[in-house]
């Protein structure tokens, strides 16, 4: 990296304005001054120009999608656009802690060469604390939350890339349209021999704005999208071995909220979808070594199944 990269802040809009305001001006409130801000408005039908207009900021730029084309077409989108070295992706409903916080992407990524994408530490909006929900990495939040760690696992709208992941990888996959789109990604970036890096030094806030996020969504889309990444990511047997606890968890979810029609729905999209998978690109053997490596530090299933306890995750 050059003394003063360029940065660029893709936020991906749908409704929220509110959301999307607070959003914005945690962006501009910045003391890193080589930012552009893209937002991506995926067809929400507000007034999203004049909310922008309102802040008084021409540099932050709009792009207004002709249809919804969901979290991967929405954030490829805007992705397309960016012009930084250094490319941070956030929801409408995620803003930066404080005002360093992009300060802290460009020094983290200068001193961790290796790295290739950092997530970021997401805490709750109103309490400051760590979210709960969102920690999927393979280590205890208990102990590690305040840690620098490789990990498998970013959130796609609370992180921050070097724009040659993109270059060399590919963007998200959209048929997965949403709902661990992170999660493919994250798998091809590390089958390229790139790294992740969990960096608590940048901080976002998450209000998990109820609006445009539906109760019902993830029976669906998380049970049909986790049997495209297994086969689309994994050979047979490895596959069938990531894939089996994800649909036990995901039956589980949808028979406790009284949702299982939409998951053997998914269930039914996930298998039939398979033929649209072309190519698959399982993980070689170094990446396989390097996951499982990651893997052997993930908590109990006892502890994991407390969390669900402290916050539910669907």
């Amino acid at each position: 990296m050059n003394d003063n990269p360029r940065v660029s802040v893709v936020v991906l809009n749908y409704r929220r304005l509110h959301e999307l305001k607070v959003c914005l001006k945690s962006i501009l409130r910045q003391d890193y001054s080589n930012v552009e801000a893209i937002v991506v408005d995926n067809h929400s039908e507000e007034d999203v120009a004049a909310m922008i207009h309102s802040l008084e900021a021409p540099s932050v730029r709009l792009i207004e999608l002709p249809a919804n084309l969901g979290c991967c077409g929405g954030r490829n989108a805007g992705l397309r656009e960016a012009g930084g070295e250094i490319i941070i992706t956030l929801d409408n409903d995620v803003s930066f802690r404080s005002d360093h916080e992009i300060h802290n992407v460009v020094s983290a990524f200068r001193e961790n060469p290796h790295a290739h994408v950092l997530a970021f530490r997401i805490c709750d909006a109103h309490t400051g604390a760590l979210r709960v929900r969102e920690w999927c990495h393979p280590r205890d939040w208990t102990q590690f939350s305040d840690t620098e760690f490789e990990t498998d696992f970013f959130g796609e709208g609370a992180s921050a890339y070097r724009r040659e992941v993109f270059d060399e990888v590919g963007h998200y996959w959209e048929p997965l349209f949403i709902g661990h789109e992170g999660h493919d990604l994250a798998l091809r970036i590390i089958n390229h021999g790139c790294r992740v890096l969990y960096c608590p030094r940048v901080s976002v806030v998450h209000s998990m704005s109820k609006e445009a996020r539906p109760f019902d969504r993830p029976f669906y889309y998380y049970t049909r999208n986790y049997i495209w990444i297994a086969y689309k990511n994994y050979n047979l047997a490895q596959g069938s071995q990531y894939l089996l606890p994800k649909l036990m968890m995901m039956l589980a979810f949808s028979l406790r909220a009284g949702r299982p029609a939409l998951f053997f729905k998914g269930v039914r999209d996930g298998v039939t979808g398979l033929r649209q998978i072309r190519p698959r690109t399982p993980l070689n053997r170094q990446a396989i070594a390097y996951v499982n490596a990651l893997q052997k530090h993930r908590p109990s299933w006892a502890q994991r199944l407390w969390r669900h306890k402290v916050e539910t995750q669907i």
